[in-house]
């Protein structure tokens, strides 16, 4: 054999190992689990305010400790490996067919009440008293003898998957083989009223809040439940949704508009009977899903996960209109780039909003930023805004664009920006498309018609008036089929996702709908 033929032997062999290592990574399909056999799973209690006792030696933490955020035992850094040994943790899965209380002892929630004899519980200032970590009761350690040892989940038990009804399996691979993963998932037989909640957040994104909300979920829920993003994808997570085939389950998204579409564009493609419904955790900066759904601009204070469930329990179902958006570049030099899709759920426009955006999004990429408050966040955005006030950047846009709406082509006026509506909320709060039209009809902005609406804006300073209710924006039209011809290089965006987009051809069209959970 030649040189040519070992050269060829060579890539070949190269091109196979690629190709089985590719299918090798594919092959994670399901959700690691901390395995709780081995300890708790500790993080920091320095900033619970109220004072804790160490579960095992029972003495007061000063000056911080750590907590398990599954089941609630507390320890000083001297007593974390005793706790392991000795104190047993909430586990994910458990061979026997009933259900038994797991109680905790001491630091339990203020204004705890004894299920027994209804007085107030953790009352002395020594450590005492229990608390399950499944149904959520307390009760007096005298009181404790009088309480049958099964339990039912208590009142949240439609949202929890029973850890008897988890079968878990270890990772195949030998440098994972010390990892849990979630193999099947076996349906309890309390009716359709049983929908399991996913909560999903990225921990590395923003502040802390998503950390805080994921450990609180994993208290009430089977920890299993609480999924962060920054350790699987969302196509990962969402195999909960998969493994339980006849039941529609709830998903709690706890992040921004971009963190809420990366999420529902894996949701839309499940291949289930029936697809979750998403529920909104606003923790972004513009956060307008949130609102045009009910859920609110922003979190205020700590987080309360008892009262978002009972939100959740109250909520009603709709759906939501997903949109794709088709970028076909024209020949440049003879040559035909690739043409790629990106989906939305609440607007996609062109200018210079969407110049503002790629400007604060490569300030954010930058290695030098420090800066993960709201605030903060919505003064640097209000200052790239400024700028462009001066700067003029998207200036004679209208002589870029050419725009049909359901195959009609659209006369232009003088704009800066266009923007295409999908929910009601655009701007971190502006309702464009019905401002200034009190006493007059205009057809509603809504997320579930099929239907989206254009507006356009003929500066930043336009925008700026319209945040504070001094301005309209300009109402181009409205319908289901769209197609742009672009001319030159602009900034454009997708639910605050921006990059820069050359000349193209540009369609945007319906591609479904997802459930989603309303508040009124």
């Amino acid at each position: 054999m030649g040189l040519s033929g070992i050269i060829i032997e060579v890539i070949l062999g190269l091109i196979g190992f690629d190709l089985l290592f590719r299918v090798w990574r594919r092959k994670v399909n399901y959700v690691k689990v901390h395995d709780f056999s081995k300890g708790h799973s500790w993080c920091s209690v320095s900033d619970v305010e109220l004072a804790v006792h160490c579960s095992v030696c029972e003495h007061v933490l000063l000056g911080g400790g750590m907590r398990c955020d599954s089941c609630g035992v507390c320890a000083d850094e001297g007593c974390m490996h005793k706790a392991d040994k000795r104190l047993k943790c909430k586990q994910v899965s458990i061979d026997t067919i009933s259900m038994k209380h797991q109680w905790v002892k001491g630091n339990l929630p203020p204004e705890s009440i004894c299920h027994v004899c209804e007085e107030d519980c953790d009352t002395e200032r020594h450590f005492s008293d229990f608390r399950c970590c499944w149904c959520q009761w307390t009760v007096h350690e005298k009181c404790l003898a009088n309480l049958a040892d099964l339990c039912n989940l208590g009142t949240y038990r439609n949202f929890i998957i029973p850890p008897n009804c988890i079968t878990l399996r270890r990772s195949p691979r030998g440098r994972l083989r010390s990892q849990c993963l979630v193999a099947s998932i076996k349906e309890p037989q309390w009716g359709p009223q049983w929908k399991p909640l996913i909560v999903i957040g990225n921990g590395k994104s923003g502040s802390n809040e998503a950390c805080h909300i994921l450990s609180s979920a994993r208290k009430v829920l089977n920890a299993v439940q609480a999924i962060d993003l920054s350790d699987q994808e969302p196509k990962i997570a969402l195999q909960l949704c998969a493994l339980l085939k006849e039941t529609q389950c709830r998903l709690l998204i706890a992040g921004g508009d971009g963190t809420i579409a990366w999420v529902l564009n894996a949701v839309q493609n499940l291949d289930v009977k029936h697809l979750p419904e998403t529920a909104v955790l606003p923790l972004g900066t513009g956060n307008d899903l949130s609102r045009a759904l009910g859920w609110g601009p922003h979190i205020d204070g700590a987080v309360d996960f008892h009262s978002i469930l009972k939100k959740i329990e109250n909520s009603s179902s709709a759906l939501l209109d997903r949109w794709l958006v088709e970028l076909r570049p024209s020949r440049h030099l003879g040559i035909r780039f690739p043409s790629r899709s990106v989906r939305f759920n609440n607007y996609f426009s062109i200018g210079v909003d969407a110049r503002v955006a790629l400007n604060f999004h490569l300030t954010r990429q930058s290695p030098m930023y420090l800066f993960s408050h709201r605030l903060i966040n919505k003064l640097i955005y209000f200052t790239y805004g400024t700028k462009d006030v001066v700067e003029q950047s998207c200036e004679g846009l209208e002589h870029q664009i050419q725009l049909f709406i359901d195959d009609k082509q659209i006369e232009l006026p003088s704009v800066q920006a266009l923007v295409f509506l999908n929910v009601d909320s655009w701007g971190a709060g502006i309702k464009p498309w019905n401002m200034g039209q009190e006493g007059v009809f205009m057809p509603k902005c809504l997320f579930g018609d099929g239907i989206m609406e254009v507006i356009g804006i003929s500066s930043s300073f336009h925008i700026a008036q319209m945040q504070v209710g001094m301005s309209e924006p300009l109402r181009i039209g409205r319908g289901k089929h769209f197609r742009l011809r672009l001319f030159g290089k602009q900034p454009v965006q997708a639910d605050g996702e921006p990059w820069e987009q050359g000349d193209s051809e540009i369609v945007i069209e319906n591609c479904g709908q997802v459930p989603v959970l309303t508040v009124s």
